[in-house]
């Protein structure tokens, strides 16, 4: 390798870092923004984003090209990927299967509720956040499927399937959440984590 060609593979590692740092800064403003209740959601614009980051207008506009959707799915790729390192930090312990699955639920639930309503937000266009290819580059069903099956191959399929289906039904409660209505004022965030964290013990009653 020659002197040239490290210069330039300095550059791009810079260059990486700080697009890694401005988009850090700009899904962290529309977090912010979203968590408002002040600011009404709907008529937040990419420019709003941008000042409040203290990041140009044009820098916003080249990470988010597509307004709102690039946001939603930065939101629960930037979230996911959070999740992703406080579970390989947890997996250098070499800890019990059982545990492993029980701290990924608990991280995501700990993760969705320091989101707030910029996830209730953004879940509400998950379809087309989908559609869009934006969605998590992980599939979260895929790593707890592979957790599952660490715990226990012979009912993985059937684990797994038991938990998602706990997770997104305590999620879909959560994500109602409204003070003004009787319905829906129980499902706060302190009720979410801790149905959630019921779920594995649940699960493996329901398939020992």
């Amino acid at each position: 390798m020659n002197a040239e060609s490290i210069k330039l593979d300095g550059r791009k590692i810079r260059a990486q870092k700080t697009y890694d740092e401005a988009h850090k800064k700009l899904i962290d403003s529309a977090v912010d923004l979203l968590n408002n209740p002040l600011v009404s959601y709907e008529k937040i614009t990419i420019s709003q984003i941008a000042k409040h980051a203290g990041v140009s207008v044009a820098t916003a506009y080249n990470h988010f090209p597509e307004n709102k959707l690039d946001i939603y799915g930065s939101i629960f790729n930037l979230g996911f990927k959070d999740v992703a390192e406080e579970l390989n930090k947890f997996l250098e312990s070499s800890p019990q299967p059982d545990k492993v699955v029980i701290m990924f639920l608990d991280t995501i639930a700990n993760k969705v509720v320091e989101l707030g309503n910029a996830i209730r937000i953004a879940w509400f266009e998950v379809r087309e956040i989908q559609a869009s290819g934006k969605w998590i580059e992980v599939e979260p069903y895929d790593v707890l499927y592979s957790l599952c099956k660490n715990y226990d191959p012979t009912i993985a399929d059937e684990l797994t399937d038991e938990i998602f289906q706990m997770f997104n039904g305590a999620t879909f409660l959560w994500l109602r959440y409204d003070p003004n209505y009787s319905v829906w004022s129980k499902y706060t965030d302190d009720w979410y984590v801790k149905k959630v964290n019921q779920i594995f013990d649940k699960a493996t009653k329901i398939h020992k």
